[in-house]
C-alpha cells in the first residue's frame, strides 16, 4: 500500500451525507438488520447476513465499507453451492465496537471465529477483500485449524513505505480524531463520495447503484471512521509481524490481485506473499484495479472453486 494511494481509502470514509436527522438513522438500521442477524461474541455484538447451504464461507470486507460492499451477484453466485457468512467488521455497519483491542487484526478475527462457533460453524473457506484480506491472514496464522482455505482479493499482506496520509493520521489520534469524526462528514458534498468510489474503483468504474447500496450514511458515523483510521492506522505494524510467519502457513492460499491496482499494488502484496507462502497460488488480473470482487467476480469464483471444487 502506498501513501498517496491510501489516502484514497481514508478519503472514502470521510465523504457522504452525514447530516441526516435520528430518525433517518433508525430507519437505515432497521433496513440494514432486515437483512442478517446479530451475534454476540465475547460482549460484543457483530452483524452477519447467512445465506444458502454447504460449504461454510466468510466473507471479510475492507476498509471503510461493511457487509454490503460484496454484490447481491457475489453473495447469490456463493449462496448458489456454499453457506455464505458475510461480516460487518467490529467497529462497521451493524457491528459493534470492543474497545481498543478492536484496532488488532487478529482481535477482529477472534470475534467472527467466535461467532461463526456460536452458529454452529467450526470451520470455514475465508474471503478477505484488501484490510479484510489482512483480518483473513491473522486468523489462518492465529487459529489455522479453522481455517480450510484462504480467498485473498486485493489484500495488504506486507510492510510498505510511506504512511496512510494526513486524513487517517488525524482521525486516529484521540486529540484530533473525535471532533473530526463528528465535522468532516457534513463539510463534504455527497458528490465527494462518487469521486472517491471512482479512484477506488480505477481504472474500472463503479457498478450502477454502488455508493447506496453500501449506505454512507452507516460508513460516515463518528463511531465508524474513528473505527476505521484507529485500525488502518496500527495495519503496518502488524503485517511487520505476521510477514515472516507467512512461510508456516499450511492452509491453501489463493491470491486474486490487478495488475492496475494502485491502492495495494500486486508487486508489493501478492507478488511476494505467492512467494512466501507454500501453498499459495497468484492469479494475476491485467488492467484490473483494487475491486477484482466487482470488477472481475468470474475470476474471484473460480479461485473460490479451486479451494472447494465440490
Amino acid at each position: 500500500m502506498r501513501r498517496r494511494d491510501a489516502i484514497g481509502l481514508a478519503a472514502f470514509a470521510l465523504v457522504g451525507c452525514a447530516t441526516g436527522a435520528k430518525m433517518r438513522h433508525e430507519r437505515l438500521e432497521a433496513d440494514a438488520a432486515a437483512a442478517g442477524e446479530t451475534v454476540t461474541a465475547d460482549g460484543t455484538p457483530l452483524h452477519v447476513l447467512r445465506r444458502g447451504a454447504g460449504t461454510p464461507v466468510v466473507l471479510i470486507h475492507g476498509a471503510s465499507g461493511n457487509l454490503r460492499d460484496w454484490s447481491p451477484e457475489a453473495l447469490s453466485a456463493i449462496a448458489a453451492r456454499r453457506a455464505v457468512y458475510a461480516f460487518d467488521r467490529p467497529g462497521h455497519g451493524l457491528s459493534g465496537w470492543p474497545g481498543p483491542t478492536g484496532v488488532r487484526l487478529s482481535e477482529q478475527a477472534r470475534l467472527m471465529r467466535l461467532a461463526l462457533r456460536r452458529v454452529g460453524v467450526e470451520r470455514a473457506i475465508l474471503v478477505g477483500h484488501s484490510y479484510g484480506g489482512s483480518v483473513a491472514l491473522a486468523w489462518a496464522l492465529d487459529a489455522p485449524a479453522t481455517v480450510a482455505g484462504l480467498l485473498l482479493v486485493a489484500a495488504p499482506s506486507q510492510v510498505w513505505t510511506g504512511g496512510l496520509g494526513i486524513a487517517t493520521d488525524l482521525l486516529a489520534s484521540p486529540v484530533t480524531g473525535p471532533l473530526l469524526a463528528r465535522v468532516l462528514p457534513s463539510l463534504l458534498p455527497r458528490s465527494a463520495a462518487e469521486a472517491a468510489a471512482a479512484r477506488v474503483f480505477a481504472p474500472q468504474a463503479p457498478p450502477p447503484g454502488y455508493v447506496e447500496r453500501l449506505r454512507l450514511e452507516l460508513v460516515t458515523r463518528p463511531a465508524t471512521l474513528r473505527a476505521n483510521a484507529t485500525q488502518l492506522a496500527v495495519l503496518k505494524d502488524q503485517l511487520r509481524v505476521m510477514a515472516p510467519l507467512y512461510p508456516d502457513l499450511a492452509t491453501p492460499v489463493e491470491l486474486v490481485h490487478g495488475t492496475a491496482d494502485t491502492t495495494v499494488p500486486l508487486a508489493i502484496h501478492s507478488e511476494p506473499l505467492a512467494r512466501q507462502a507454500p501453498r499459495a497460488r497468484l492469479t494475476r488480473l491485467p488492467g484490473v484495479g483494487h475491486m477484482p470482487h466487482h470488477s472481475a467476480l468470474p475470476a474471484v469464483l473460480a479461485a473460490l472453486d479451486r479451494l472447494d471444487p465440490s
